[in-house]
């Protein structure tokens, strides 16, 4: 499966932790890689949409949370397991397909630390429980 446009994966995971990602490899020159993270607290399943950015032609994210954590591609049936580390994360490089187990401890240590804001490239969003409490 390719990661691009429409089909962006939906991450769910379980129990509090936080959801890291990583945007590299930039089609500007001199754009530095950025990462940041999402957390919750949330017992039960949390659910996080990864969006991406043109700026950027290299994504990563692991979980480090208490507890499993998966995600599909668009409306894919097929759940695949999420990385647990930087050494060991699901990652979608320059060519677009997925990989499971990727390195990218030495992208992510130099890269641009947003901490757990959403704005500029990194693109992490919790999808709510209820769409009510959203006001």
């Amino acid at each position: 499966m390719d990661y691009c446009d429409g089909l962006a994966p939906i991450v769910t995971t379980f129990g509090p932790g936080n959801l890291h990602h990583l945007a590299y490899s930039g089609g500007i020159s001199g754009m530095q890689a950025v990462t940041g993270f999402l957390s919750t607290s949330t017992e039960g399943a949390s659910y996080f949409l990864l969006g991406y950015s043109y700026y950027y032609a290299g994504f990563a994210f692991y979980w480090d949370g208490a507890g499993e954590a998966f995600f599909r591609l668009g409306n894919s049936t097929a759940p695949q397991a999420v990385g647990n580390s930087w050494t060991n994360a699901t990652g979608v490089p320059e060519n677009g397909e997925i990989i499971l187990g990727l390195n990218v401890a030495s992208t992510a240590a130099s890269a641009a630390n947003r901490g757990d804001a959403t704005e500029g490239n990194f693109l992490v969003y919790r999808i709510p429980d209820n769409f009510n409490d959203l006001d």
